[in-house]
């Protein structure tokens, strides 16, 4: 009797182990420990299906989204452009370009917004770079320098854009919209992520020395397929 007990307990207890191993592999990813040093929290990850990068704006409206990177060279020339023609732009900016410069981007930006694109252009993809300064840093540098809170922010090269730690501090942070793109501008030269554009486009460009002959290539080939650039943030609005 005392042998079929035993022999009954350590089938029970082989059970629990198996029933465990099979709830830990199948587990969902979601469920992972967090990462303390990230910021992470479970509530923190339990949304970041509302992170996904946004290549391009779901919409019928024939409109596209110019959208300009970084900040190192200030373009008198581009400024005026913009000026000249309200053209509406997402300035996704790098806090360290900025400088005592905030005065141009605004202008640049006063028919869109400005951005987040991180404090320094340190890759996310690095475990090595520090997501609180570049993400949450930028944030507050934003808020300081244009009386105005980013809800939007596009990851340096892109990398890391679906990174679960990526996007836990940046929700933290209020961050809402990870915006990548659809078409490349540079050097005068379209190149396209799939077959061109088409509604809802979002076109990449950068703060370089050639930004006015950039502006004018976008503004050129949204024309010859019918688009007008629009503001990006009537379309991805902040959520909360």
């Amino acid at each position: 009797m005392g042998r079929a007990r035993v022999r009954a307990a350590r089938s029970a207890v082989l059970a629990v182990l198996v029933l465990s191993f099979i709830a830990a592999f199948f587990a969902p990813t979601a469920a992972a420990a967090a990462d303390p040093k990230a910021g992470d929290t479970p509530k923190a990850l339990a949304v970041i299906p509302d992170l996904r990068p946004i290549y391009r704006v779901r919409t019928k409206d024939p409109v596209v989204f110019i959208t300009i990177d970084d900040g190192v060279f200030k373009s008198a020339r581009a400024r005026e452009l913009v000026e000249q023609r309200e053209v509406p732009i997402t300035s996704f900016l790098t806090a360290w370009t900025v400088q005592d410069r905030a005065r141009y981007f605004s202008r640049v930006s006063a028919f869109g917004s400005v951005q987040n694109h991180s404090a320094t252009h340190s890759s996310y993809a690095k475990v090595s770079t520090d997501l609180d300064h570049e993400i949450c840093y930028t944030q507050r540098k934003i808020e300081k320098d244009f009386d105005e809170s980013a809800w939007m922010m596009r990851p340096p090269y892109g990398m890391a854009a679906n990174s679960p730690r990526v996007r836990a501090v940046a929700r933290r942070c209020g961050i809402e919209r990870i915006v990548m793109w659809d078409a490349v501008v540079a050097d005068g030269e379209v190149s396209y992520r799939g077959s061109g554009l088409r509604n809802g486009s979002i076109i990449l460009l950068h703060y370089g020395k050639d930004l006015d002959k950039d502006l004018r290539a976008a503004l050129k080939v949204a024309r010859q397929a019918g688009l007008t650039p629009a503001d990006l943030a009537e379309y991805l609005p902040r959520l909360s």
